[in-house]
């Protein structure tokens, strides 16, 4: 506990116990001189301290521990570079809404405008990267700057926030404390008139569409959304950030993801909707000039969040308010909803096309370069247990698992669809083996992704975590690759070299594996996911396909 002076405890001291407050357990980051009083003050407050090898994946990680926790995770770095670090890590995780609080040392204030070592406007930096930022200038204000912080992190849209904390104003004393959780206030249903509109709306539609977005995937709201589904029987299609929550037990209401391909079965199925029911959606999944076809289409938006007004998305009642109240409010206006028996037919052929793009990849053959991407996705949807997080890096890898693999329970399938962001995998399946530990955790990336984020490795062997992490191996940034044929005929830029994974897996207290067959493939996955620990299995893939499929893209998707 801080010793309690005359004049006030240290700030730093202060610092952590609002921390505390807040409920939070862990901060990731790396230290530096600029903020070692933070660090100091959380050796004996019970907050476990997760030092990173880079201020970057801390952020990844921690953005991760916001997604699955509903808690933002805090990440705690030095001055200069240190905060500069964090830019991506920030950015990923504001525009993929996951609570994320930085606490970000700064040089002492008498040298704020000097320059001097490690010195930079760090604020100016971290408000285009955050939702909200404060500079914290007199030891005072400190509790209730991080304090607002968590206010804004957790408030929808939710995302990113930051503190910027001068050295000397963590070493100074403050008379201030956190005295409470203070965290966004609750929110109550949409105005009952909205519900009664979008109830007319749904029960005079012919062909009605659900579109659960990242927010109709927040726990509170899942049970709400599955009891709209049940009730009315409409048909849903899912965005990428609401991966699983659709249940096993709805399948047949299910009409597949959407959110890269526009010529997807839930896309056709979308297209041809006279009614689409958003619910929880961002614009920021799935740009609505990719799928809303037809701007006239009445839209019912279902948010949190004021619906971002767009050529392409022009809603014709909005209901705003917590997602799970109206949700729940609404479905109690539909218990005679009747779905149209032309449209459950269409339902049906949507199901079906499905049912054929697995088909079609589990019969595909493998490539003179490597396995076939689609057929390993497939391989793994059958070997990983129902209850496995998987984190899916960007590459073209993140094309197929987002085509192929499906799951029935939400974040258990995590992509980063706003901003794309390459080197998320590994971090974020550290996030889950951390706050999941019973339950299997699997990441996929490409070869180029992994290097991003390997020598976290080290902080997952010292954590002691167990993980399987798997790359799809190219030796190229394909992704880029297969655009750049098809805008200019040739590629430039994306050649990479080979490594050996299992070395760099031994140096890290991990075991490695590089099958080159389907059945090394699924033997070395079902020994790494039976022997615990960590393992890298390294696969080679053959991505010549990729051109075709591109060629399907809306070439919006290429700017």
């Amino acid at each position: 506990m801080p010793t309690e002076k005359a004049d006030g405890v240290r700030t730093a001291d202060r610092l952590v116990e609002a921390l505390r407050t807040q409920g939070v357990d862990r901060v990731f980051g790396v230290p530096g001189a600029k903020i070692d009083a933070l660090y100091d003050a959380l050796v004996d407050s019970g907050i476990v301290t997760v030092v990173c090898r880079h201020e970057q994946n801390a952020a990844f990680i921690a953005g991760a521990h916001g997604r699955l926790t509903g808690n933002p995770g805090v990440v705690a770095v030095t001055s200069g570079p240190g905060t500069a670090n964090l830019a991506t890590g920030l950015l990923t995780a504001n525009t993929e809404q996951d609570p994320v609080v930085a606490l970000c040392g700064a040089v002492p204030r008498t040298d704020r405008l000097k320059r001097t070592h490690q010195t930079m406007d760090a604020a100016a930096l971290l408000r285009t990267v955050t939702k909200y930022t404060a500079e914290v200038t007199d030891p005072d204000n400190v509790v209730e700057a991080v304090a607002n912080a968590f206010r804004a992190a957790t408030t929808e849209p939710k995302g990113a926030a930051a503190v910027v904390l001068p050295a000397d104003v963590l070493a100074d004393l403050t008379t201030s404390q956190l005295t409470r959780r203070t965290w966004a206030p609750e929110t109550g249903p949409a105005p009952g008139f909205a519900i009664a509109r979008a109830a007319e709306l749904i029960r005079g539609a012919r062909r009605p569409v659900l579109m659960v977005g990242m927010r109709a995937a927040d726990p509170e709201s899942v049970h709400a959304v599955r009891e709209l589904i049940r009730t009315t029987r409409l048909p849903v299609v899912e965005t990428f950030q609401a991966a699983g929550t659709v249940p096993l037990d709805l399948e047949d209401r299910y009409a597949g993801r959407v959110g890269l391909f526009r010529n997807q079965p839930g896309d056709i199925l979308v297209s041809h909707a006279d009614l689409l029911v958003t619910i929880g959606y961002d614009a920021v999944e799935y740009d609505p000039r990719l799928w809303n076809s037809d701007p006239r289409r009445t839209v019912v938006h279902i948010d949190a969040v004021a619906a971002n007004i767009d050529n392409h998305y022009l809603p014709e009642v909005e209901l705003r308010g917590s997602v799970a109240a109206t949700v729940t409010a609404l479905t109690a206006q539909l218990p005679d909803v009747k779905v149209d028996a032309a449209w459950a037919d269409e339902l049906a052929e949507a199901r079906r096309g499905l049912a054929a793009i697995d088909d079609a990849a589990r019969d595909a053959e493998h490539g003179p370069a490597g396995l076939d991407p689609a057929r390993l996705v497939l391989l793994l949807r059958d070997l990983l247990p129902e209850d496995t997080t998987v984190a899916c890096d960007i590459g073209s890898v993140y094309i197929y698992v987002a085509r192929h693999l499906r799951v029935h329970e939400p974040r258990r399938l995590l992509f980063s669809n706003g901003q794309q962001t390459l080197g998320v995998g590994l971090p974020w399946a550290m996030a889950s083996a951390l706050v999941r530990p019973e339950t299997p955790t699997v990441s996929i990336s490409g070869d180029g992704g992994f290097l991003f984020s390997a020598p976290e490795l080290e902080t997952a062997h010292r954590l002691g975590l167990e993980f399987v992490h798997i790359i799809f191996r190219d030796n190229t940034y394909d992704m880029v690759g297969f655009q750049e044929l098809l805008k200019y005929g040739r590629k430039s830029g994306v050649q990479l070299g080979d490594y050996d994974t299992e070395a760099l897996a031994g140096a890290f207290g991990a075991r490695g594996y590089r099958p080159a067959s389907e059945d090394e493939f699924i033997a070395a996955v079902r020994e790494a996911l039976a022997a615990g620990g960590r393992s890298l299995i390294d696969v080679p893939v053959d991505y010549s396909h990729n051109t075709a499929l591109g060629s399907v893209l809306p070439a919006e998707v290429f700017e």
